[in-house]
């Protein structure tokens, strides 16, 4: 189980950070995550056996794959041997060892799910055996104790879809490793190769918390019409977050209505439409032109149609009607799309690009 082994540092900032790695090498050279190493300042490892070497160096790195080789000043060293990674079936068991939460040396057992193209010009290995925070730069076992594989992240939006980068791309890092370089040396030398940003992407809290802003201030319509008895209603549809801090998010509209009856006294009508929304379920966030009105009725003034920002998702939105009115009970339903209104067009554009990057983040993966 040596061959299994721990790091743990400190970040430039000062926090705790860990994550796991395996040696390859009798000389101490091991493989894990390039993110695992990425921002610490100082960086320790330590071996099952309680072994614990106080310096590293990285001797090589690769970025698009989320890959580092380092190494410890250490001499016949127990070795974790690599299998081939173009080889593995679908469905053939697999473990993956690695170090949770600090539990060095857990295990946790799986299958081969797929081999999935990522889009970027390479590789991974889906399994559903279980990860953790500590578990990035694990190797994933075969039924043969060879490595075929690198725990690299699973997706954020569904449990039991861990990601694995394969073996044999470690196989070309440890071909063309550098002179031992500091973590500071190597955090300079991946910087300087990066085109200079001009402006940086706004985060999940900041684009949340502009849309909240912005729905409240903005996302209403309001019109007159009647109805085929000659009743005028003034109606007035706005946009609302009742929570709107997470991936998680509550949103949906709220009608005012008022009636107009001769003789009688005014009343308000309010109904409001919640919706539950995972953003990790949303599949497409578009602009469309909507009516206000009801076949029935006649548009007297106001904005006779309005911009719905529309949202689509992979699974269903929880939709909970409410008014108060005490002749209408609360109901729900599950949909698979509303809207969001708004009278001017660019600036339901503008949420929309918003809610959309908004996803986009929700739907990235969760490195461990």
């Amino acid at each position: 189980m040596n061959r299994y082994i721990l790091i743990q540092g400190k970040t430039v900032s000062g926090e705790a950070a860990l994550g796991s790695g395996f040696l390859v090498s009798k000389d101490g050279k091991i493989v894990t995550n390039l993110h695992v190493i990425m921002d610490m300042k100082t960086a320790s490892v330590r071996l099952s056996n309680g072994d614990i070497f106080d310096s590293l160096y990285v001797l090589a790195t690769d970025e698009r794959r989320d890959l580092a080789i380092i190494q410890v000043p250490g001499f016949d060293l127990p070795v974790l041997e690599l299998g081939n990674s173009d080889a593995v079936a679908v469905g053939e068991p697999l473990v993956i060892v690695g170090s949770p939460l600090g539990l060095e040396g857990s295990v946790t057992a799986g299958i081969l799910s797929s081999v999935r193209d990522t889009g970027d010009g390479f590789r991974v290995l889906q399994t559903d055996a279980a990860v953790n925070p500590g578990n990035s730069g694990g190797p994933l076992v075969d039924n043969k104790g060879q490595a075929i594989g690198v725990v690299s992240f699973r997706l954020l939006s569904a449990e039991g879809l861990s990601f694995a980068i394969p073996i044999n791309y470690v196989r070309g890092l440890l071909s063309g490793v550098h002179g031992p370089m500091t973590l500071d040396q190597m955090r300079n030398a991946l910087s300087a190769t990066k085109p200079a940003q001009t402006e940086d992407a706004p985060t999940l809290r900041e684009t949340l918390d502009w849309l909240k802003e912005k729905l409240r201030l903005v996302g209403r319509v309001a019109w007159t019409e009647s109805d085929k008895n000659g009743l005028t209603m003034r109606v007035s549809r706005f946009s609302r977050a009742w929570t709107l801090d997470s991936c998680a998010i509550v949103v949906g509209t709220g009608d005012v209505v008022r009636i107009d009856i001769p003789q009688l006294p005014r009343d308000d009508f309010v109904v409001t439409d919640r919706y539950t929304v995972s953003l990790r379920d949303v599949t497409g966030v578009f602009v469309g032109e909507v009516g206000n009105l009801r076949p029935e009725s006649a548009f007297l003034s106001g904005d006779k149609s309005a911009y719905g920002v529309f949202f689509a998702t992979s699974s269903t939105f929880v939709h909970l009607r409410n008014s108060n009115d005490p002749q209408r009970a609360p109901w729900s339903e599950k949909v698979k799309t509303f809207y969001l209104p708004f009278k001017d067009e660019l600036l339901a554009n503008r949420v929309r690009d918003a809610f959309q990057h908004a996803a986009d983040l929700c739907h990235k993966k969760e490195v461990f």
